[in-house]
């Protein structure tokens, strides 16, 4: 008898630890996540076509890291979006984006942490629009298409805060803050070449109208929600 309460007080520890619940606080050396960048203002509008992106984490101390983000968007709307445009106009936009960065890790509970840092990047976008119009002359009423181009080059400092929390061992939800220091240069071109289509079928190639602009621009801005992710431990 005394043999079997000596067993069953032996295997009490290892009951207890096997008891354990995982601790949903281990950080891996190795991240990888996908993040969306939502948009407060038009919050139904505008969310429609959010920039996605992909995220990787490499841990290089216990409660520090170094990142790399990758942010891409396309859309496009067959729509008239200025006055007096017709129906087969088009706007699309697409763009791309990276991101280097390092942060520091602040652990607030077991499953929650704060975390911050900073990260430079770089980025290209272009918006194109099929602008298609009527018009009068002396051979009849006639539809003119025209081509407009923006495209634009940035270069961005991006301090950050966010907070992540932990759904499992390896899975985390977050949600971060920046402040965005930026210099975009952009260019605005207009290409009025094309043809005036007539109801009878006379197609006259039109002169070519061809102008563009070139602005410099530096922005400041705070965006209280930057981005929301999900990330997944190696």
């Amino acid at each position: 008898m005394k043999q079997i309460i000596s067993l069953l007080l032996g295997t009490l520890p290892l009951a207890a630890a096997a008891q354990t619940p995982t601790d949903t606080a281990t950080t891996y050396r190795h991240q990888l996540g996908l993040t969306a960048s939502p948009q407060l203002n038009k919050f139904f509008t505008a969310n429609r076509s959010l920039p996605l992106g992909l995220l990787y984490q490499r841990q290089v101390k216990p409660n520090q890291a170094v990142r790399a983000r990758l942010v891409g968007q396309y859309s496009r709307r067959d729509t008239a979006d200025f006055a007096g445009s017709l129906p087969g106009s088009s706007n699309r936009y697409w763009e791309l984006n990276g991101y280097v960065g390092y942060e520091w890790q602040q652990q607030l509970g077991r499953h929650t942490s704060l975390y911050y840092g900073a990260e430079v990047g770089t980025g290209i976008s272009q918006r194109s629009f099929h602008d298609v119009r009527s018009g009068q002359d002396t051979n009849g009423d006639y539809q003119y298409d025209a081509l407009r181009t923006s495209k634009q080059w940035r270069v961005e400092v991006r301090p950050f805060l966010g907070i992540s929390v932990a759904v499992s061992q390896r899975v985390h939800l977050f949600a971060e803050s920046v402040v965005s220091t930026s210099y975009t240069r952009r260019r605005d071109d207009y290409n009025g070449t094309g043809t005036r289509t007539y109801p009878n079928g006379l197609t006259v190639p039109t002169g070519v109208v061809t102008a563009y602009v070139n602005s410099d621009v530096w922005q400041v801005r705070w965006r209280p929600v930057q981005l929301m992710g999900l990330s997944f431990g190696l």
